[in-house]
């Protein structure tokens, strides 16, 4: 079994969400489809909240203070 991403979290969340959207789904369906969206939500916060760590570490100085830093974004904004 290969290891969860953020991106196939995202999808899986998509997909549960669009089934909700999509079709009139028994409400037993509906309440799995609804609770499996959930599940993939908080993964991926867990997934985001782990990457926003990482970054506080690597913007912190030699003194463990944290240093500002611009953020400079691409074309694609």
């Amino acid at each position: 079994m290969s290891e969860q991403t953020f991106e196939s979290a995202l999808q899986q969340l998509e997909q549960s969400v669009a089934r909700l959207e999509a079709a009139e789904l028994p409400l037993e369906e509906a309440l799995r489809a609804f609770e499996e969206g959930v599940r993939w939500s908080r993964e991926c916060h867990q997934f985001l909240e782990q990457a926003e760590q990482r970054i506080e570490i690597i913007l912190k100085n030699e003194q463990g203070e944290s240093v500002p830093q611009a953020l400079e974004l691409g074309e694609n904004g």
